[in-house]
């Protein structure tokens, strides 16, 4: 009986948190479509993502998740609309030598609207609200005067996945090197993320093998296969700290039949087509990135 009664709570906090994650996001699109048609009224078309921080100015793993996923949310809603999204837009501003970094301001919001000739861009704060929400606040702007000409705002409640995410640290200059890290001394979870950044000019498919439990050392292991365009970053979140494998081909060697992708670039027989391979240390309460070269 107390088996039955255990298992059927488990059950219940389980299904709280799925619930949960798709409040999230399904908030987090409503807020991305309410913005969307906001810009269309302003008849506004090309839309840069400068990117979502905390209230004071600084960039966080969950502002870089919300940032990802609203892109995608405003791409799909808005009509005929030309989206550069975040990573895009961190190579144009470190081409022309722009801080790329924290809370816009007027300058860099024109100059943005010069360098990329985009209509408006899109940034936003948020902040907690207690240990289980998160209050994101979204403003768009017009690159000529640099004036605010929509806002919108949500609260959305965050997933147990989300809020390890939103205790992870995240260090700015990951990108710029092969497994650099950063580090959060008040953090408690034994869980980071391992991020990897396609600075070729190839689209490239990324395998990574986990293993599911803290306390795993051998057995099987989870895989999980990311693609990623030329010039982008996707991560993985949610990877307990132990060693974790990643396998890197170029995504035409499998365009021809893309199902079973995952299965296929690990096995022996495909490993010539490999560009890269090995194992990375993922660190608790951290955001490592490997950068494909």
């Amino acid at each position: 009986m107390k088996i039955k009664t255990l298992l059927l709570l488990i059950s219940i906090v389980f299904s709280i948190s799925n619930i949960q994650a798709q409040d999230f996001d399904s908030k987090l699109e409503k807020l991305a479509e309410d913005t969307a048609s906001k810009i269309t009224e302003n008849s506004k078309k090309k839309i840069a993502v400068w990117g979502f921080f905390e209230a004071n100015g600084k960039q966080t793993a969950l502002g870089n998740y919300i940032t990802e996923d609203f892109s995608v949310y405003i791409t799909n809603y808005g009509d005929n609309f030309e989206i550069i999204d975040r990573n895009h837009l961190d190579l144009l501003l470190k081409e022309h030598k722009l801080n790329a970094e924290g809370f816009i301001d007027n300058d860099t919001a024109k100059e943005i609207g010069k360098i990329t000739a985009a209509d408006a861009i899109i940034t936003g704060t948020y902040s907690m609200v207690g240990a289980d929400k998160v209050k994101v606040r979204v403003k768009v702007l017009d690159t000529e005067s640099a004036l605010q000409f929509a806002a919108n705002m949500g609260l959305l409640p965050l997933s147990d996945d989300l809020k390890d995410i939103a205790n992870t640290s995240y260090d700015a200059g990951g990108t710029k090197t092969k497994g650099t890290t950063g580090n959060s001394s008040n953090c408690e979870s034994d869980k980071g993320s391992l991020c990897f950044h396609n600075t070729t000019n190839e689209k490239m498919i990324v395998a990574v093998r986990y293993f599911k439990y803290a306390d795993q050392k051998r057995g099987t292991k989870i895989s999980k296969t990311i693609i990623i365009d030329a010039g982008k970053t996707k991560c993985v979140y949610e990877l307990f700290n132990k060693e974790t494998e990643y396998y890197i081909v170029k995504f035409k060697t499998f365009t021809d039949d893309l199902e079973g992708v995952e299965a296929r670039i690990i096995p022996s027989m495909y490993m010539k087509y490999l560009e890269d391979k090995g194992e990375i240390m993922v660190e608790a309460c951290a955001e490592k990135t490997f950068t494909i070269k």
